[in-house]
């Protein structure tokens, strides 16, 4: 039983990572999300995700796979998150430029209820 066990863990210490578009060795989400890929090619490959647990740590613009990586993570670690209740203007509207994700604040304007 020893060996085998030996043999599978040597197994599973030579197998790639198959999700690198988040940094597998983050010591948080936050960390995480600062890893996490922005590579693109159209507009469409980029959203954007929680930098941390409260929203006014604002978001960071990353690639759609990364996002849906990072959404576990958030979930986890964030469940039970104490934030404060304020209204924060931090969203951010997001593009592909020159193959890497990028955000830009959204309009003043877009915040508002008529």
């Amino acid at each position: 039983m020893i060996v085998a066990g030996l043999f599978f863990a040597g197994c599973a210490a030579n197998t790639p990572v198959k999700n690198t578009v988040v940094n597998p060795k983050a010591k948080n989400y936050t960390e995480a999300v600062e890893s996490a890929a922005k590579t693109c090619k159209v507009d469409a490959d980029c959203t954007s995700v929680k930098r941390g647990c409260c929203l006014c740590n604002g978001y960071a613009p990353v690639n759609k796979e990364a996002a849906a990586a990072l959404q576990p993570m958030w979930e986890k670690e964030c469940a039970m998150a104490a934030c404060t209740l304020q209204m924060c203007y931090v969203e951010i509207n997001t593009s592909c430029q020159n193959g890497v994700c990028v955000g830009t604040p959204k309009p003043m304007e877009d915040y508002m209820a008529y």
